[in-house]
């Protein structure tokens, strides 16, 4: 059994509780509140006043059983209203509590940033000579021991390699940034637009500046604008127009539906797998009912090069989509989507994993492309996607790993709606080995396989993951699908591939 945490979705949190209390306690109210108007009404009755005319000490007693009634039903009601009050400012106070201990958590992180770039801004004029006469008698010692051959002493005599502890200090590195994944999120989002801040000598009070503009850096997406800027002065990173064309596809199209969300996983990780540049697959679904619906495949990274060249799933697309930028990639999805015909009405499914969830999820927060494009679903692994303002119309479905760097390089969790649903996988190497999808690999190919300190994001952890919360049973999982259920039942018409190259001018 694999562990996980689910957010959002169909899940009731302590403040949507005590709402839903609040409500049926105001409805109560409400007809508590009817009853005594009735009562009130029922004693001025003409028919009940005449009878009290031959009778009037038992009409004294009445009236004075009435007059506790209203008395005591006036004192229940206000007791009522007293209660529905204090339920309604605890889920006040819950919320705010939780708003409050995340802007103090990351204003805590803001400062620590701003003083450490403060810090070593004043003291340049000093680390800067250090640097450069340690540097230098690093390089030329090392130099030293490589040609005289002492380094080779060295291990002998001390058992130390330094060119395996230089290497494995890197992989030490690697590996605690994705172990410590929420750390380095927030670092991200907090710690470096702190210190770049501080490090100009920026007032730190624009650290707390609301906004998608990013005159000053003061979160992760303005932090990611300010180093794509950077990198585009030096010719890095440089936005294209996009050639796009019917490709043949990477795999053979399939001849049903995905049966289930590891399937719909399976298909979209073959989008790109194996290939220099990826493809967008659209499968057309024709349900039970003769409806048509959509499933779009947006493929992940290929390229980790800087340098921009024909590939369209490259690292340009990766910073440019953070940015909130529209990504080459965008643009081949909107062409294939035109291409295959797919009407304003016809409902679609985007299916995004990494670079492929960004993409997906930006388009999902896209006004101007849900205007021309029916999206009712989408689900995204393994991307950091919570920056982007989708659509609530839209049911989501996000998995993430915990050990996983990349999701939480936006250094926020996924917003916990009812639309929203997100499950943390505690990525486990030990329970992924007996998938039955890794029975064919030796143990050599396991160890190689999750031993990268980057394992945690592969394509194949997450399907032997995602196949695991099946057996597991997950009701995020079961939510997702029955609620999509038109796009994994019916026959599986044209399956339609697009590649595509950056042009340019």
């Amino acid at each position: 059994m694999i562990d996980s945490t689910t957010r959002g979705g169909g899940r009731i949190t302590v403040d949507e509780r005590a709402d839903g209390s609040g409500d049926a306690l105001q409805t109560v109210i409400a007809d508590v509140g009817d009853l005594s108007v009735d009562a009130a009404v029922g004693d001025f009755d003409l028919a009940t006043l005449l009878t009290q005319v031959p009778a009037p000490v038992t009409a004294l007693n009445l009236d004075a059983c009435r007059i506790r009634f209203h008395a005591q039903l006036t004192a229940s009601v206000l007791e009522l209203e007293a209660t529905l009050l204090a339920v309604r400012a605890a889920a006040f106070a819950y919320r705010q509590a939780e708003k409050g201990i995340s802007e103090v958590f990351g204003g805590l992180l803001d400062a620590l940033g701003y003083a450490t770039g403060r810090i070593i801004a004043l003291s340049l004029p000093v680390i800067i000579p250090v640097a450069l006469v340690v540097g230098a008698q690093v390089v030329v010692l090392t130099k030293i021991l490589d040609v005289t051959g002492l380094d080779d002493v060295i291990t002998k005599q001390f058992g130390i390699d330094l060119g395996k502890t230089k290497a494995k200090a890197k992989e030490a590195l690697i590996t605690f940034a994705f172990e410590q994944s929420d750390v380095t999120g927030a670092v991200i989002e907090h710690v470096l637009p702190g210190f770049v801040v501080g490090f100009f000598g920026l007032p730190p009070f624009i650290l707390d500046s609301e906004g998608d503009h990013a005159f000053w850096p003061h979160d992760s997406t303005s932090m990611t604008i300010w180093v794509l800027a950077g990198a585009n002065a030096f010719g890095l990173l440089l936005p294209s127009d996009v050639e796009v064309w019917r490709a043949k596809g990477l795999t053979a199209p399939h001849k049903e539906p995905p049966r289930d969300v590891e399937d719909l996983f399976i298909r979209e990780a073959n989008c790109h797998r194996g290939a220099d540049s990826g493809q967008v697959r659209i499968e057309e679904v024709v349900g039970p009912d003769g409806t048509t619906r959509y499933i779009v495949y947006v493929p992940a990274t290929t390229d980790w090069s800087p340098k921009s060249g024909d590939n369209t799933t490259d690292l340009t697309t990766n910073v440019q989509g953070m940015a909130g930028n529209d990504t080459v990639m965008r643009e081949m999805v909107r062409q294939a989507i035109a291409d295959a015909g797919i009407g304003r009405g016809a409902e679609v499914m985007l299916v995004g994993y990494s670079q492929g969830g960004i993409t997906a999820g930006s388009l999902a927060a896209d006004p101007a492309f849900l205007d021309d494009v029916n999206v009712t679903a989408l689900m995204t692994v393994g991307a950091p996607v919570s920056d982007f303002a989708i659509d609530s119309g839209i049911d989501v479905l996000s998995i993430e790993h915990e050990q996983d760097l990349v999701p939480d390089l936006d250094g926020n969790e996924n917003p916990a709606t009812k639309n929203w649903s997100t499950i943390t996988v505690d990525y486990d190497p030990d329970e992924l080995r007996k998938v039955p999808e890794l029975a064919d690999k030796t143990d050599a190919e396991l160890d190689a396989m999750f031993a990268s300190a980057g394992a945690a994001h592969s394509s194949v952890a997450y399907a032997a993951s995602i196949g695991l919360l099946l057996k597991g049973g997950n009701s995020a999982v079961d939510r997702f699908t029955s609620k999509n259920s038109g796009f994994f039942t019916g026959d599986l018409g044209k399956t339609r591939d697009y590649q595509g190259k950056r042009r340019r001018h």
